[in-house]
């Protein structure tokens, strides 16, 4: 899995969150994988308290955010083996510490983890989402053979859709709806994640404009072909956010289970405006359609808020 380093001195009640996003004037629809190593698969910021606190209120009126198909179960023991025994009090040893062979405390909580996997799959997944603030997608390859199917996850903070319709679907099925992914992508993703060796980290960024701080956007969020868009639709630019995913790929040793944890980020756009980032914010946007997929325009909703937004940027 590799070295883990640990954080020793993380002041997490201080930790500013990662800014992730960059803005390109074209926008191509690629992998776009970068190498990293395993202290990547998670992050700790001040947001930590409040992330989990809504992680909660997510389970408890959203219970398609945990999920779990039979074949999953050792996948989903391997990982929060990991995760509970190793990861987390190598890696935050200021929150993290083993209270004993059988507890994990988590010191910013004050509350005890078993260092054992629970024997429902769904309550391991729980106790894992409520003291990290990361989102797990679990894939296994698929029972025919043909390519890797989602077979369990934690997944708090989906966009456009509730995460439950995506459970047991492979990787072209769950995408389907994402213009030109079929063209583009399915068949590197298909040998990519057949040939992901144990060991291997990368992640990928992406950002859309939100409309809403919410963080489990399970409602209505693209547009697709045919839909009808009205422009005068109320756009409040107060609580206009610019929502940036940090997906990391990963493979266990003995499920063989392909795991991509992503982590949430939320910046208000006069927090991108105060950067000077506006125009180039305004050029990706409008660069949208003039990648190899300008279907993305639609998709991400732009002809909806593009006009406000543009104008607050550049105002």
């Amino acid at each position: 899995m590799g070295a883990i380093e640990p954080l020793s001195n993380l002041k997490w009640e201080t930790e500013e969150p990662r800014k992730i996003y960059k803005f390109s004037p074209k926008y191509f629809l690629t992998m776009g994988l970068t190498n990293t190593n395993i202290n990547f698969i998670t992050q700790m910021d001040k947001q930590y308290p409040s992330r989990l606190i809504e992680r909660q209120k997510i389970h408890d009126t959203h219970p398609n955010s945990l999920k779990c198909l039979p074949t999953a179960v050792p996948m989903v023991n391997e990982i929060y083996t990991f995760l509970v025994t190793t990861y987390l009090p190598q890696r935050y040893p200021t929150m993290f510490t083993l209270q004993s062979p059988s507890h994990l405390l988590n010191i910013a909580t004050n509350k005890l983890l078993p260092t054992s996997p629970p024997q429902d799959p769904i309550e391991a997944l729980h106790l894992l989402s409520v003291n990290i603030d990361e989102d797990f997608l679990m894939l296994l390859p698929a029972p025919d053979g043909d390519g890797y199917s989602l077979q369990s996850f934690i997944w708090c903070y989906p966009v456009g859709f509730d995460a439950g319709s995506k459970l047991g679907l492979k990787l072209r099925e769950a995408h389907k709806p994402v213009p030109e992914y079929k063209e583009k992508l399915q068949g590197s993703m298909d040998r990519y994640f057949g040939k992901l060796e144990v060991g291997r980290v990368v992640y990928r960024v992406n950002w859309a404009i939100a409309t809403n701080d919410s963080l489990c956007e399970d409602g209505e969020y693209h547009l697709y072909e045919g839909q009808e868009v009205s422009t005068e639709t109320d756009i409040d630019i107060s609580n206009c956010w610019v929502r940036c995913e940090l997906q990391t790929l990963f493979a266990l040793p003995k499920s063989g289970g392909r795991i991509l944890s992503v982590h949430l980020y939320l910046y208000p756009l006069q927090q991108i405006k105060d950067e000077g980032l506006g125009e180039e914010l305004c050029e990706a946007i409008d660069g949208l359609k003039l990648g190899n997929a300008p279907s993305f325009w639609r998709y991400k909703r732009a002809p909806v808020w593009q006009e406000k937004v543009k104008e607050f940027l550049r105002g």
